[in-house]
């Protein structure tokens, strides 16, 4: 195996200083196009590959940026991990992922590695920023964005979806004349599924209809948890006309279920969804959903991260709020 090229062999063949080919690999905005275009063109004739561990030992940081998800199998946070991969390596960085199986001690986990790491920043996306977590990320001395769930403790920037998401489904289900509508959540208690919760609540309230406890059902946010509930509901007599889901997945879940039991989606029971995954599109029916880009979370995370580490903006925390859009699909349809 020959010998791996080094700074030096790209400063020799490019006729400057080692000093100004780690300016150059550093983003230095003083040095002329010439020199860098000669620079460039050295790395390509030598083929050298910067050492980011290496770097990372000078500076203390190690041009990695962690992201942490709650379910790296929903496709909301896939696209997530995806779009923020490509958009940190346009900066010279690399993705550390860590998935939690939404759980608080991998959480906490995630969170101290990425501090062991020396990683320049994180973006934490949760459906529930813990009180353990939270004291973490105050200690710690990492630029953070928070993805996802909301909470005025957060103590750094925040992107986040408010309960619009729901109450928009929920207006629409109203518009189509129904009244006995149930609401499917995520994990009970967490900020997402009370979020996605309150929506519901709000949207029923404003009309001026009640429900009951029973009327609700809160296990989780995956397709599994919404079978479940499928099942559930359908020992109702009568049946709810209605259901709105917390997400897509449980949505599609339920409506396998329903399907599963002899119920008509959405002849007997309308359905709507939220996130606007791809399968909802591809579903039979198709699913009537709100849209909540996770693409548009992790640009905008990713966005905030970089102000923070390159210090362009050093002010009071920002919390930006990512707007929904109502889908309408064939899983709805007036009440008849």
């Amino acid at each position: 195996m020959g010998k791996q090229p080094t700074i030096k062999d790209v400063a020799r063949e490019a006729g400057v200083s080692t000093t100004t080919v780690s300016r150059y690999l550093n983003k230095a905005t003083n040095i002329t196009s010439e020199i860098a275009q000669r620079i460039e063109q050295a790395i390509k004739q030598t083929n050298y590959h910067p050492n980011l561990l290496a770097r990372g030992l000078k500076t203390n940081k190690s041009q990695m940026i962690a992201l942490i998800v709650p379910d790296i199998c929903n496709p909301f946070y896939s696209l997530m991990a995806k779009t923020a991969q490509r958009a940190v390596e346009q900066y010279g960085y690399l993705l550390s992922f860590h998935d939690t199986d939404n759980d608080p001690a991998k959480e906490e986990a995630a969170l101290h590695l990425a501090q062991q790491q020396n990683c320049s920043g994180i973006l934490y996306a949760s459906i529930d920023f813990r009180t353990q977590a939270l004291r973490q990320l105050q200690q710690a001395s990492i630029p953070v964005v928070g993805l996802n769930a909301y909470s005025e403790n957060f103590p750094s920037d925040l992107v986040h979806v408010s309960d619009g998401g729901t109450y928009l489904a929920m207006q629409h289900l109203l518009q189509l004349g129904h009244k006995r509508i149930a609401f499917v959540g995520g994990t009970p208690s967490s900020m997402i599924s009370v979020s996605r919760r309150r929506g519901y609540t709000r949207a029923m309230k404003e009309a001026g209809l009640t429900w009951n406890s029973d009327d609700i059902f809160e296990m989780g946010f995956t397709q599994e948890d919404g079978y479940k509930a499928g099942r559930y509901f359908c020992t109702f007599n009568p049946l709810p006309t209605a259901i709105c889901c917390a997400n897509d997945q449980i949505a599609l879940g339920l409506i396998e279920a329903l399907q599963d039991l002899g119920v008509s989606v959405p002849e007997q029971i309308s359905v709507t969804g939220m996130d606007d995954i791809p399968y909802s599109r591809l579903a039979k029916p198709s699913l009537t959903t709100v849209t909540n880009d996770g693409a548009q979370f992790a640009q905008t995370g990713v966005q905030l991260l970089l102000e923070r580490i390159n210090g362009t903006y050093i002010g009071e925390k920002r919390t930006i709020e990512i707007p929904n859009q109502l889908i309408k699909r064939n899983s709805t349809c007036s009440l008849t």
